[in-house]
This record gives structure tokens, sequence and C-alpha cells, in this order.
């Protein structure tokens, strides 16, 4: 699939090196045109119907506030919605958050939210942006609630509202914090209502940030700051079918709280109760643990949590409700020494499946590294929260670019395609860096997978194995703000951050709407029941293509070369039964094994 995996250094060079004696330059009879072109058994790699528009790009493109001036876009896009115009999926608003904190004299200090107006042309088979008069990028404007800061993740809803997270809780600690990330107001700040009552109460600018703020896309602006929401380090939300029940994640390192807020009326938030989560000694079970609801709590949610005997966890990014009962919520762990003493003194408990990382005695006051994090499970209905994927797998300590290597999931998003529900698992390897990178990639590679999730259920369990690999992000980039479309024919990501020597686009922050989907995962479904299947399993030796990783399956673990029809030898590998050929180029090929069993590859 190259139109959709970007480039990145990697290699295979030390397993080469174990295995070049086995496959020596081809003989010049190996390829005989005559036989393989009536060899009932080649292997094709059908064309991708994969491919990506891109739409956005930090830094390069010009965004309009509300006055009609222009500036540069911010950076660091991250989370991303889709607001349907009439409830189409070929055309509709994108909400793009800027996580970046910066002066900004034209779109606001801080960070921010861009607006744009896109469209499916389909006569040219792409995504198009629009310019309705408005400007073609548009500045969100949070003048009226005292601007916003550290844009991180949020919550898309089902009737056209959005929230953006403010997070970052190192950049809002102070206001002399706050100037030298680039906040030229540090003034105080008057909150006029809180929780559907008014207060008229002056805090300190810094205590007006960390919030989940409500914005109106059509018209570009905050609604108002959910106070009642809590202050902490806001990261992902997900509204259940009622329009009242929002659970939401702290991506904090150190003590995060899983909360939810109740609303006392559909689709009005501006009034509610505040809950946080608590684990039952055994894990087996949880409650929710009401908040007082003042202001002064609120503005120290986290702390207050504690308080109560909140259950803690490693960093909680986004969180994706399949339905009311099932939760998925990213665990996105931390590649260095973490301590939870703090948080276990205020009377906070650790989550059941972090306890095992405490590596002194069992007292649970010592450090402890997460190197991979993981995906957990909330069945609402039981109240156990439990890991449905673990990071890093069995593979991660020999790692090949050929197989899978789940590290610091972070965003989430599901999509239901042709009657099947996945759930797409966006990488950020930057809170663990190098240390959780796949063995043998020199620089951090976030990937893109997608899970199979139909028939979820409390208690099952997913591997690496079952993961499909469909993009690997640009060198240095976090792959995030996944969103699909309706009907999931489009999805919009974000590659933001990436390294400034990368090739245009990719030098920086950037939005692409990636098509194809339907079709790929359609026959994605297809190829792994084949893979399952005796018939693929039992012959002496097969091999079978999966279109959307441009991986090929062999039925047993092998050696194995592939070479160019001229007897150029291009790929070695031991011991896989899977290779990856996304970096072959289209073309004629020879794959062959350590004991010397050929079949014709043909890549289009």
């Amino acid at each position: 699939m190259k139109k959709v995996i970007f480039t990145m250094s990697c290699a295979l060079t030390a397993l080469a090196a174990q295995a070049q004696s086995v496959f020596p330059t081809l003989d010049a009879n190996i390829y005989d045109p005559a036989k393989f072109a009536t060899d009932p058994n080649e292997v094709v790699i059908p064309a991708s119907p994969l491919k990506y528009d891109v739409l956005f790009v930090g830094g390069v493109d010009e965004v309009t506030n509300k006055d009609g001036q222009k500036a540069l876009a911010k950076e660091w896009q991250d989370f991303t919605g889709y607001v349907a115009i009439n409830g189409r999926s070929d055309s509709g608003y994108v909400i793009v958050n800027h996580e970046r904190v910066q002066t900004d004299a034209v779109n606001g200090d801080g960070g921010g939210m861009t607006v744009f107006t896109v469209y499916y042309n389909q006569s040219k088979q792409a995504w198009e942006v629009i310019d309705d008069n408005k400007g073609k990028f548009r500045n969100v404007d949070f003048s009226e609630v005292g601007g916003t800061g550290a844009n991180c993740g949020g919550i898309q809803t089902s009737w056209g509202k959005v929230f953006t997270a403010e997070e970052w809780g190192s950049a809002f600690g102070s206001n002399a914090i706050l100037a030298a990330q680039g906040i030229t107001d540090t003034s105080n700040f008057t909150i006029k209502t809180f929780n559907g009552t008014a207060v008229n109460q002056s805090v300190p600018k810094y205590m007006n940030y960390q919030y989940m703020v409500e914005v109106d896309v059509k018209a570009c602006k905050a609604i108002r700051k959910n106070y009642n929401m809590g202050r902490y380090d806001h990261e992902g939300g997900w509204i259940a079918s009622d329009r009242r029940t929002v659970y939401l994640t702290d991506d904090y390192s150190v003590g995060a709280v899983l909360f939810k807020f109740v609303a006392e009326n559909a689709e009005d938030f501006s009034k509610g109760q505040l809950y946080c989560y608590k684990q039952s000694a055994d894990g087996m079970t949880g409650e929710w643990i009401a908040l007082n609801m003042d202001l002064n709590t609120m503005m120290n949610a986290r702390e207050e949590a504690w308080k109560l005997g909140a259950t803690t966890f490693m960093r909680l990014e986004w969180i994706e409700g399949i339905s009311d009962d099932i939760i998925f919520i990213a665990e996105t762990g931390r590649g260095k020494s973490q301590s939870v003493k703090p948080a276990l003194l205020k009377g906070a408990t650790l989550a059941q499946h972090l306890i095992h990382l405490d590596v002194a005695d069992g007292k649970l006051d010592s450090s402890f590294t997460d190197m991979y994090g993981r995906v957990l499970r909330l069945n609402v209905n039981t109240g156990k929260v439990e890991t449905a994927i673990e990071g890093g797998g069995n593979l991660k300590n020999n790692y090949t670019p050929t197989n899978n290597h789940l590290s610091s999931p972070d965003g989430l998003t599901a999509v239901t395609i042709d009657g099947r529900v996945y759930l797409s698992i966006q990488e950020d390897m930057n809170p663990s860096g190098l240390p959780a990178n796949p063995k043998h990639f020199t620089n951090v590679a976030c990937e893109n997978y997608m899970l199979d999730v139909t028939g979820d259920h409390e208690g099952k369990v997913y591997s690496v194995s079952d993961l499909q690999r469909f993009l690997i992000g640009p060198k240095g980039c976090e792959v995030t703000g996944g969103r699909f479309t309706p009907d999931g024919g489009t999805y919009f990501i974000n590659i933001q951050h990436p390294s400034t020597s990368n090739n245009a686009p990719f030098n920086h922050s950037v939005t692409i709407a990636v098509t194809g989907y339907k079709t790929i995962f359609n026959e994605s479904f297809k190829t792994q029941q084949f893979l399952n299947s005796d018939e693929f399993k039992n012959a002496e030796f097969s091999v079978y293509p999966n279109p959307a990783s441009r991986e090929i399956h062999f039925n047993k673990v092998v050696d194995v070369a592939i070479y160019s029809v001229d007897g150029k030898r291009m790929k070695v590998a031991r011991d896989v039964q899977t290779l990856d050929i996304a970096d072959l180029n289209t073309g004629t090929y020879v794959i062959k094994t350590g004991n010397g069993l050929t079949k014709k590859l043909v890549i289009k």
C-alpha cells in the first residue's frame, strides 16, 4: 500500500546477514517465463485501493479569525472531528485541535482549533477543502472563555458539537509558567457560572486552563468551559447513547483517574454530577464515587478523587465505546521510571493490572516503568476494568518490520464496516521514545492499527497478531486524531510534529484524508478466514497475500528470500510466517524458501 505507508528508516540487515548463505544469487534458469505464465499457484498482490489527500498543513496554510484577519496556522494537530452536512459522508466540517502552546496575536495565545469545510470530488476521486467566503481555514474563537491551551484530545458528539480537551498540566502550574509558555494575558479570570449557578468567582489565570471546552463548530466559537467536568489533564471523552453520560480520561503519568460525568438533561452539560472510578480489591468489579460539586473541588478534581480512594492508572489517553456496555481506553504507559507514591499517600489505589510493575516488595511505594502500555476494556454493567490487549507482545525483544509491535497506544476510534466493528489504535511513542520502539528501528516509528472487535465481551484478550497495521507515520511524528466519516469510507488522521528534516509536506504537522477502507478491510477479513483454514495450513507450501498491509503470509515458519526476475536478491528473512513487501515496486518476483521451494509473486 505504497500510497499510505510513509517512508521511514528500517532494515533487515541482521536477518539478512544470517541467511545470505542459504540464498545465493538465483540461477538464470530459475525463472522460466513460459512455466510461470501458466502457474496456477502464482501469488498476486492487487493494487491497493487506499490513497490519501493532504487537506491542511500547519505552519503553511493561512487561518482566518472572526475579524477576517489571517495568520499562519498553528501546528501540532491532534484531535479530529467530522461534523456531517445533512448527514452526508461526502461533505462536512473537519475540526482539528492544536496542542502546541504559543503566542498568536491574530488567532489567540495558547493552543486552539481550526475548522474547514470539505467535500469529496467524485470526478477527481479526491477530497478538497472549500473556501466558503468565511476563509478556507477558520479559527475557533475562545476569547469569551478566557482562551485555551494544549488542545489535545476531545469529544465528538452525534448531534454536531465537539469538545476540545485542555491537557498538559505542566504548562499550567502557575501564571509564571503560563507566561513562559507564550500566554501574554495572565490577569485573573472571572468564572461567571458553575454547574448552572452564577458564581462570578475570580481565579488566577492558570486555574482557568485544563477543562473540557464545548464548541459550536458552524459558528467557530466556544460555548463554555465545563468546569463541572473537573480540572485535570483532559485527554479524551465518549458520550453514551443517553446523551447525558460522559466518560472522561486523565492523561497524568503518576496517578491518572477515570471520571464519569452525568448531565441532568440530554445534550446539555451545563449542569450535572462528576464521579471518579474505584476498582474493587480483587479487580473484578468497580464503583463510581460522587465528588462534591463545588468549584474549588472541581479545580482540584484529581487530588479530591485520590482522597476518595479513586483507582489510578498510567496515563489514560483516548476512550471509545462500541456500545453502552463495552468501552475501550488507551493506557499509553511511559518508558521511564515513575513513582505512584504521592497519589497513594493521599488515598488512591493502584489498578490491579499495574501492581505487577512495582518491582520492589509489593508495598506499592517504589518507582516502576510501564514500557509499552495497553488498551483497557471497561464493562459498564459489572464495573470491571481489564486489559484487552497488552502492548509490546511476544515480539518486543525480537522484532522485525514484518511483525506487529504495539507500543504507547493513544488515539482510539471505532467504525463499523460491512457489519464488522473495528477499533483504530494510533501510537504515540513520544512518552517512551526509542526504548519502547520496535527493535532495529533507529527512529521513533508510530504506527496505526485496526483491531476487529466484533462481538467483543468481558474477558476477551487480543494479541498483537490480531492487529492489522495499515499506516506508519513519517520520522518523528505521532499519528493521532483518527476519525471516520459516518459510512466508514474515509479516515481523517493527523501527522503531528514530524521531523522538520522530512520532505514536504511531512516536515510540518499535516491533516490527511485516507480512502479505500470499505474494500480493504472486507478483503482483510476474508484473508484472515482463509489463513485459518485447513486448505492453507495443510498445503506443502502456501503463500497468501494481505493487500491491506501489503504482506504475504506463509503456512509454515520459513527462511525466505525474494528475488527480482533477473536474479537480484531483494529481501531475506529467517524464521518468519509473515513478510512485509510494502517497499517492493510493482512487478514480477520469485519467492524462494530455504529448502528450495519457489513461487511466482506479482505485485500490481
